[in-house]
């Protein structure tokens, strides 16, 4: 099967057409139909099913098509590699980033890498895991930078410890909870989770049985730290926040942290990438660039 039919099939993918693929690749759409038939005998089976809307992948199609995604990215970091190998400043670099990541490592680490790479585009996005680990194993982020994700979701990701974040529970610098000094007095809280079931929120259940007391059903689930804090204070509500983000984003808001007992087991803000697949020279150089800011915190 050739790449340039594996691309077009990332391609009518993303677009959910093939007119929009045809229009993304510069093809006309009936050169694209027959690459696509083409690709489907080599392949055996159907990739889409054809709708009023456009197309479809079909349950195989889903499966090729994350095979596919990966084939693309390589075959585009292979071009980069070279490039950069020959001493050119071509390419991009795409990070993932965990709000703590985005707000204390990145500006600075981005500002070393400007002074030496100051062409290679620099492409930023946002999540926790597990949902920011699907885009890295498919390649495309290169680096993820976030709390490490427990071993049972690290498969083909190898990841890098680079710093311990101590979490605090917190609440309203108003609520009645402020006065609690173990976890057994807030099991009546209402609770603000941070992330899905297995995310970096959830480790508050932990403590809870560990320490006999059954975990409080969380009243609502923020996919966002900002939206958290604000529940938090406009509720008297109560979640786990790390430390060095509240410092960063805790500050114009009433928000204080409840001093109980218990140790809250910290989490490790790691480095992440596709184990087996080396970075580009570039993203590499970034990767080293986000090292040295997180050793001066």
């Amino acid at each position: 099967m050739r790449v340039q039919h594996i691309q077009i099939l990332v391609a009518i993918a993303e677009q959910g057409s093939l007119r929009g693929a045809a229009k993304t690749l510069g093809k006309s759409q009936p050169a694209l139909t027959q690459a696509l038939r083409q690709a489907e005998d080599d392949l055996g089976v159907a990739v889409f099913t054809r709708t009023s809307r456009g197309v479809e992948l079909t349950k195989i199609g889903e499966r090729i098509l994350r095979r596919a995604r990966t084939i693309t990215s390589e075959v585009s970091r292979l071009e980069e590699e070279v490039a950069q190998l020959r001493g050119e400043q071509v390419g991009a670099v795409t990070v993932g980033l965990s709000p703590l990541a985005a707000v204390r490592v990145m500006p600075r680490a981005l500002t070393l890498f400007r002074k030496t790479h100051a062409n290679i585009d620099v492409r930023l996005t946002g999540g926790l895991f597990p949902e920011a680990l699907k885009p890295l194993r498919e390649g495309r982020v290169d680096i993820l930078v976030g709390p490490a994700p427990p071993t049972g979701l690290a498969r083909e990701i190898t990841v890098e410890p680079l710093l311990e974040l101590p979490i605090d529970v917190v609440t309203s610098a108003t609520s009645k909870h402020l006065a609690a000094k173990s976890l057994g007095e807030l099991t009546d809280a209402d609770w603000i989770m941070i992330g899905g079931p297995g995310g970096p929120g959830d480790i508050f259940r932990k403590p809870f049985i560990e320490n006999g007391h059954t975990p409080p059903r969380p009243i609502a689930t923020s996919e966002s730290y900002l939206g958290a804090l604000s529940l938090v204070e406009n509720l008297g509500a109560v979640c786990t926040f790390p430390r060095h983000l509240l410092e960063e984003l805790g500050q114009a808001r009433k928000i204080a942290s409840i001093p109980v007992r218990e140790t809250i087991e910290p989490l490790q803000l790691a480095l992440m990438t596709r184990a087996g697949h080396p970075l580009t020279p570039a993203a590499d150089a970034l990767a080293m660039c986000i090292r040295r800011r997180v050793s001066s915190m």
